[in-house]
């Protein structure tokens, strides 16, 4: 690893951890070279956060487009259960997790609005998915006709509520089994009921 990789990857480390606040001091300690060495890589801790956070958020949603890719062939609870896995899957790792939890918190303005209109466009493609995954679920009758796109939503919301449950107990001992419970209760809810039989 060069360098400036290795610098890179030491901010992802600090950003993780301090978000905006971390300083360039910080940086060159975590690489072993001075202050102003860093300079010579980079102009400045925005322009080194800018690449960090950029390559972060197009890899995350590049690993989503796949998984989209593989759920529009299953039926819409296996590609929602995928989905959901994917994402908790994906942030399983802490410090990922504090990573993206930081973004909306840039004390930079210019950097904030830039990464905060890349993760809209990013969701609202994403949600356009979404939406057709659902659709095919109704009209294949998986899901009640009656169950409006307002139970999507709640299905974003129910992923960022046990992300939100994961940053804040890091202990994983029971995370699977709980997760997948919220996930079942989600579809119980959606899901069209059998008929009951008439004796």
């Amino acid at each position: 690893m060069d360098k400036k990789q290795e610098i890179l990857a030491a901010a992802f480390e600090l950003f993780s951890d301090k978000g905006y606040h971390l300083s360039m001091s910080e940086l060159a300690g975590a690489v072993g070279i001075k202050t102003p060495s860093l300079y010579s890589h980079f102009r400045s801790k925005d322009q080194i956060l800018e690449i960090i956070i950029d390559k972060e958020i197009q890899q995350f949603y590049a690993n989503l487009k796949e998984n989209m890719a593989i759920i529009n062939k299953l039926r819409c609870e296996e590609g929602l259960k995928s989905i959901y896995n994917f994402v908790l899957t994906y942030f399983g790792e802490h410090k990922r997790l504090r990573f993206w939890r930081w973004i909306p918190l840039i004390a930079s303005e210019p950097l904030r609005t830039v990464f905060s209109k890349l993760i809209a466009q990013k969701d609202s493609e994403f949600s356009q998915e979404m939406r057709l995954c659902f659709k095919k679920g109704q009209e294949s009758g998986e899901i009640r006709g009656d169950i409006g796109f307002g139970s999507l939503k709640l299905f974003f919301c129910i992923i960022q509520g046990v992300l939100d449950g994961m940053l804040i107990h890091k202990s994983t001992r029971d995370e699977q089994a709980y997760s997948k419970e919220i996930f079942e209760a989600f579809w119980e809810g959606i899901r069209t009921k059998p008929e009951v039989q008439k004796g």
